[in-house]
């Protein structure tokens, strides 16, 4: 691992420039929508664990921790463990979600088994089949630096360094500060903190007990979130900058390319051993 990480660091090293102006945007590069999946498919993801694939590997160390648990009494739900991932690169853009939900991810306000609010024989049983099922575990857990992508995470990272710094790119977040404006909402004051919300957003969420949000925060998040998310859609903003930043990586992906086939390769392997651990429905 040691080796590839080098490779990382010199291949994007080579590859840098004031303000990325050595690379050339390829602009056949663009993302894939799943708007069912409510994911964001970058061309890089081809090359790391996804999104997806780290739902998948996450289900797959509940399924075998669930698995064990029964022994001790315990019934849960593997699917339950985790709220549903979803990318939100840009800010919310999944309409019909956040007309249900809001800010919330589906699963997120799901109740916890009281059981498990008693600690004691659940957590002491959670600790005994994290021993006992480790090796089974350790089959389906990449290390820290697969989980975040390598020399594909850092790649995402510096294509989306070199598109934020377009015209086209600042362009298609003034039409959606336009969009939300004209709605009633106010983009964000602090750029750094609610860059793809409007501050109306970003104050509920500080003030809203998120566990526990009463009824009219619940329906004032819906509220706003479906602006948001309409508003992406209208100015297609989603899409322009996922495609934007795709144009950044596609050069960056062929000057990768061998670490990045090895980087492919490590990871597979781990998104392979979930499949049959899969739940069967």
């Amino acid at each position: 691992m040691a080796s590839l990480a080098t490779g990382v660091a010199l291949a994007i090293s080579s590859c840098s420039g004031a303000a990325g102006s050595s690379i050339t945007p390829d602009p056949s590069g663009k993302v894939q929508l799943d708007y069912e999946n409510s994911l964001i498919v970058f061309p890089v993801d081809a090359y790391r664990i996804s999104t997806h694939d780290r739902s998948r590997i996450l289900l797959a160390r509940e399924v075998i921790m669930t698995t064990c648990m029964k022994k001790f009494g315990f019934i849960d739900d593997p699917n339950a463990a985790y709220p549903k991932a979803e990318n939100r690169n840009y800010g919310v853009w999944n309409v019909d979600r956040v007309r249900q939900n809001g800010f919330r991810l589906i699963g997120e306000d799901a109740q916890s088994n009281p059981e498990h609010d008693n600690a004691g024989s659940w957590g002491d049983a959670r600790y005994e089949c994290l021993a006992s099922e480790k090796s089974k575990i350790d089959e389906v857990t990449p290390s820290d630096d697969l989980m975040n992508g390598g020399v594909a995470g850092e790649i995402a990272l510096k294509s989306l360094a070199m598109a934020s710094e377009t015209d086209a790119w600042k362009n298609a977040k003034d039409d959606w500060d336009k969009c939300i404006s004209a709605a009633g909402l106010t983009p964000g004051r602090d750029t750094t903190k609610a860059k793809w919300s409007s501050q109306q957003s970003f104050d509920l969420q500080l003030r809203t007990d998120q566990r526990n949000p009463s009824k009219s925060d619940a329906a004032e998040g819906i509220r706003i979130a479906t602006i948001e998310a309409e508003c992406n859609q209208e100015v297609r903003l989603t899409q322009t900058l996922g495609d934007i930043q795709a144009s950044y990586q596609l050069p960056l992906i062929r000057q990768n390319e061998e670490v990045l086939a090895e980087l492919k390769k490590e990871s597979q392997q781990y998104v392979d051993a979930t499949e049959k651990l899969r739940p069967r429905h």
